[in-house]
């Protein structure tokens, strides 16, 4: 019998190993794409913290009460206002007569707001101060620029006298009516449109024109027109430079309404002004002004027949 024989040992077969290069290069891609998650969570974060910072938001009472006491000095529970003492050492009684916000500004919220007063000692004197409170671009601050105007007159600037208009798709501004009713030596009552805005660091004067004339002299609208036709029949006859003085006072009660175009771009729109009511008793011509903005100037050009 053949001799038994124990079956050869079998080699054992070991699986292959993955290569070391593609280990490296999955560890690679998955450390960037952690390091890419970790900058951009990174990026959002800043982001909503520098959008958060720069966005400005304005109390708008706390930002009034702040700006008019620092402008007129303390508030009066007594008398509902801030006294005033202007730089022609007049006391006047200021109130706040319009405000607005505009809540998509750059930066964030702007804030306009009129204030008015009257002399508290009653001698024919008026104020009313213009303020424009906006972020300053220093983290989260607010500047203000503001101009006071003074005029004569026995009441103050009320609401129904101030009008926020949107001049340009970027400038907001005021028309303010001004009634000149304590001139001296005069029969006749002078209205006044105002027209404001921000520009440049200051609140600028961008025009005046009339609004209204109201007068009655003594006697009759005849005799009044007839005494005004002497007056001009005498200084016609009189040599050159001799304007004649003030002229005979007539019936008056002219108006002047305006209205401003639609606003389309960053140039301030038109404003078409209207003549209406009566003079010398009689209805007046109807006429109209286009009055246009002045880019070089910033301010419109006023016609003299709007002119006080």
């Amino acid at each position: 019998m053949e001799d038994l024989k124990e079956p050869a040992t079998a080699t054992p077969v070991h699986p292959a190993r993955p290569s070391r290069r593609w280990s490296r290069l999955v560890l690679y891609v998955l450390a960037t794409v952690g390091a890419l998650a970790l900058a951009l969570i990174a990026l959002a974060y800043w982001l909503h913290a520098h959008d958060a910072r720069k966005r400005v938001t304005i109390d708008e009472a706390a930002v009034i009460d702040d700006v008019m006491g620092q402008t007129y000095g303390k508030y009066s529970a007594a008398k509902k206002g801030w006294l005033y003492v202007g730089e022609d050492s007049v006391t006047y009684l200021m109130r706040v007569v319009q405000q607005a916000k505009i809540p998509d500004g750059a930066a964030g919220d702007e804030l306009y707001f009129v204030a008015s007063g009257a002399a508290v000692n009653g001698d024919g004197q008026a104020v009313y101060g213009v303020f424009y409170v906006h972020p300053d671009g220093k983290d989260g601050g607010l500047a203000q620029e503001n101009t006071q105007v003074r005029f004569l007159s026995n009441a103050p600037v009320k609401p129904e006298q101030v009008r926020f208009e949107a001049l340009s798709d970027n400038l907001w501004g005021w028309v303010v009516k001004t009634r000149w009713d304590a001139e001296p030596d005069s029969e006749a009552v002078t209205t006044m449109n105002t027209v404001l805005a921000p520009h440049d660091g200051q609140i600028a004067v961008l025009g005046e024109f009339l609004a209204a004339r109201d007068a009655k002299p003594e006697g009759s609208c005849a005799d009044a027109k007839a005494a005004y036709d002497a007056w001009l029949a005498q200084i016609a006859n009189t040599e050159d430079g001799d304007d004649g003085g003030i002229p005979p006072t007539r019936c008056d009660k002219r108006r002047w309404t305006y209205r401003t175009a639609t606003v389309n771009g960053n140039i301030p729109v038109p404003i078409t002004v209207t003549a209406g009511g009566t003079l010398d008793d009689k209805p007046v011509e109807a006429q109209t002004w286009k009055l246009m903005f002045d880019t070089r100037t910033f301010s419109y050009d006023i016609p003299p027949d709007l002119q006080n």
